[in-house]
């Protein structure tokens, strides 16, 4: 089997309970698989006791339920009891792996480090180099999921073109998110469609300088009458969001107060943190677009964070690490909540929020 990863895949290394955030304290109520429970529920002791005790069930998922506010398994360093006792193997799966995720399609497989962990954002966003990704053989057996080869390569072909325009930094990065959000649209069309060829095409014009340029004009022209509007209207929708901390809903708070004193959007000072934060969300998340044949909402979402991460780091003054835990914030509240995702996602097609016009006043905010 052929796994596809960046480099931080192969780097990044949890740092437990040094972790000034860890995801063992963060209030997420843990998804247990069978193996795990079977494993404890034979345990004739207190650990084993203590686990299957702490696990409830909904909808035939069970999950290790967090006890104020962390897991009922740390011990009173920080550490896992569990892990301590039994070792890495008989933790649970998402214990165990978790931030790193992976998407399978049959012999092939990608693999990725998520942004809700402070180490992983650390990594991710100290580097001012584009991402690289690796291809390397491993010992697997392929994954039995349906999807359709054909779609695959296609999206695959289309994802690296994205992924290449928005590492092209010979445009600025509003200039290379216009284009995506374009050809995500016209992509859109055409997975409906089920034209894959006309997919390819609209993923090789991202190459061309030309076309580039008409999108960018065009797509201006489009412009609302008052983008700082739709900025405050987006802030006041990720207000409402669900969150488990108070950090960020805070954040959101300030920057909302802070776009009001102005007439026109401002500048960051750097827009490389932004672009790889748009490149994580297309690599992680574009190829779902293969099964469930939704790819806009998933490119509207990304411009959503992109926004939301700059004019947070804008309304304060901020230092690389404020900056960092900005993303992670976003990330842990928002992109790792289900509940929160699917609004986003059903939003960007049923409210005006998430409209064309929209999307375009929030680019107004980037590079």
């Amino acid at each position: 089997m052929k796994l596809f990863y960046p480099e931080i895949f192969d780097e990044f290394v949890c740092t437990g309970s040094q972790c000034s955030d860890n995801c063992c304290m963060t209030d997420w109520d843990i998804e247990i698989d069978e193996d795990t429970y079977g494993f404890y529920k034979k345990l004739d002791n207190d650990i084993g006791r203590k686990f299957v005790n702490s696990v409830t069930e909904d909808e035939g998922v069970k999950y290790l339920v967090h006890c104020d506010g962390k897991c009922p398994m740390l011990n009173e360093k920080g550490l896992c009891s569990v892990q301590l006792a039994y070792g890495e193997d008989n933790i649970s799966d998402i214990c165990r792996e978790h931030p790193r995720f992976y998407e399978w399609f049959g012999d092939y497989k990608e693999a990725g480090v998520g942004l809700a962990c402070e180490e992983a954002v650390r990594m991710y966003l100290s580097d001012d180099e584009p991402v690289r990704f690796f291809t390397k053989e491993i010992d697997e057996e392929p994954d039995d999921l349906e999807f359709d080869p054909q779609l695959l390569e296609t999206m695959l072909f289309a994802r690296t073109a994205f992924i290449d325009l928005l590492q092209n930094r010979e445009y600025s990065l509003h200039d290379r998110l216009v284009n995506v959000l374009s050809a995500s649209a016209e992509i859109q069309y055409a997975l409906d469609e089920e034209d894959t060829e006309e997919i390819k095409a609209i993923a090789q014009e991202l190459s061309h300088p030309e076309i580039i340029a008409e999108r960018v004009e065009s797509l201006k022209k489009a412009l609302p009458e008052k983008p700082l509007e739709n900025a405050e209207n987006m802030l006041l929708y990720l207000e409402r969001l669900d969150f488990i901390g108070d950090i960020l809903p805070q954040q959101i708070k300030d920057a909302s107060r802070f776009v009001k004193k102005f007439s026109a959007p401002l500048k960051a000072q750097t827009s490389g943190e932004y672009e790889k934060l748009a490149v994580y969300f297309v690599y992680r998340y574009f190829l779902k677009a293969v099964r469930d044949f939704d790819l806009l909402s998933k490119i509207k979402a990304m411009i959503v964070f992109v926004f939301a991460a700059e004019v947070i780091n804008l309304s304060r003054e901020q230092d690389a690490h404020a900056r960092f835990e900005t993303v992670k914030e976003l990330c842990k509240e928002i992109e790792y909540s289900g509940d929160n995702m699917d609004r986003i996602y059903d939003d960007s097609y049923l409210s005006d929020i998430f409209s064309d016009t929209s999307m375009l006043a929030l680019l107004e905010w980037t590079l």
